[in-house]
């Protein structure tokens, strides 16, 4: 009898775990299916490193962590003598080779003047002895053929013969001297080589200035936005290289969120669509724009819990602007509305 009584309680006390597993599967099930998961992202903001583009050593750092600043405004200086000294240099260098230049162009000009004269001269020189040449030569002839026939004398046609003979040395000499202006014109030619050549130094001269000037003026490290100083890399007098970073600053007003939304409520968001969240403060509450949703997945962010019937899901990460200098980089915001 005892045995049986055992027996019958045994089986009671199966019935009743089985019982109550079976009413936890079930209010488990229930309770996974009716509770929705919250969209939750973190934001962040607009934040760069404020470099420095020469080397050289910090001679004074204007900011501190927390400043707010202004875009153009100056927040450190580096020390400027080695390049002030170089853009002292490029000036004088500019104002010798300028003179060089006028000295060039006045050589030029003098010479171009004198050679263009000298042709014009030795030109009129040649056309006249043309001239004479032509008149002396049909005397000649003519007299020639009168002493041979006797009309005059041997001693007027030698006349006309010495007057013959000296207008051809006469127009040899006016084309030697027509040959000589031309000449001149070539020395002008190779003046104006030089005065280019010197045009060039000048010009080469001015970049560098301006390569100076440009260099000069990241002497001063200036602020290329509006916004905070969140960090700071360098103290005064230390010695920075090119591309060192000076101060990191964060445009205050240039901040979004980023969540991470699954792939089956992905056709709830489109770009462009404005939503509200709620930080985990609840009286913190903003509202933004999808700017973009990436074409790239995450994947597997949702593990698989079940192995025969379901699969890993993957998300996607959604951008929204808000632009609130409420946000900080790092805080937690979920989605409390704008999902289809």
């Amino acid at each position: 009898m005892l045995t049986e009584n055992r027996i019958f309680l045994f089986k009671h006390q199966v019935a009743y775990i089985l019982l109550v597993s079976l009413i936890s599967i079930i209010l488990g099930g229930c309770s996974t299916a009716t509770v929705a998961k919250e969209v939750w992202g973190r934001a962040e903001a607009k934040e760069v490193d404020v470099n420095s583009k020469i080397p050289g050593r910090v001679l004074t750092l204007m900011v501190k962590e927390g400043d707010h600043v202004t875009k153009g405004q100056i927040l450190a200086r580096i020390d400027s003598r080695d390049i002030a000294a170089k853009a002292n240099e490029a000036q004088a260098a500019i104002k010798a080779v300028a003179a060089q230049v006028s000295q060039a162009s006045t050589a030029t000009s003098l010479q171009s003047q004198t050679a263009e004269a000298t042709v014009d001269a030795a030109q009129a020189q040649l056309s006249k002895a043309a001239s004479d040449l032509t008149l002396a030569e049909t005397d000649y002839k003519r007299f020639k053929k009168l002493v041979e026939s006797g009309s005059v004398s041997r001693q007027l046609y030698d006349t006309y013969n010495a007057r013959y003979e000296a207008a051809q040395a006469g127009y040899a000499l006016a084309e030697t001297n027509v040959t000589k202006a031309q000449a001149g014109l070539l020395q002008v030619s190779m003046s104006k080589d030089t005065e280019e050549t010197a045009l060039r130094r000048m010009q080469q001269s001015q970049a560098a200035l301006q390569f100076v000037e440009v260099a000069l003026d990241e002497t001063e490290i200036k602020a290329p936005f509006d916004g905070l100083i969140t960090a700071k890399y360098v103290e005064e007098g230390a010695m920075v290289s090119i591309g060192m970073p000076i101060v990191a600053i964060q445009d205050s007003v240039d901040n979004w969120i980023n969540v991470k939304v699954k792939e089956t409520e992905l056709d709830k968001y489109q770009v462009g669509q404005t939503v509200q969240l709620q930080g985990r403060d609840s009286a913190v509450k903003v509202q933004g724009t999808i700017t973009d949703i990436s074409k790239k997945a995450e994947f597997a962010t949702y593990r698989s819990t079940n192995e025969r019937d379901d699969n890993d899901i993957i998300t996607f990460n959604v951008k929204i602007q808000v632009n609130s200098d409420i946000l900080r980089p790092g805080m937690r915001f979920k989605l409390i509305d704008g999902g289809k």
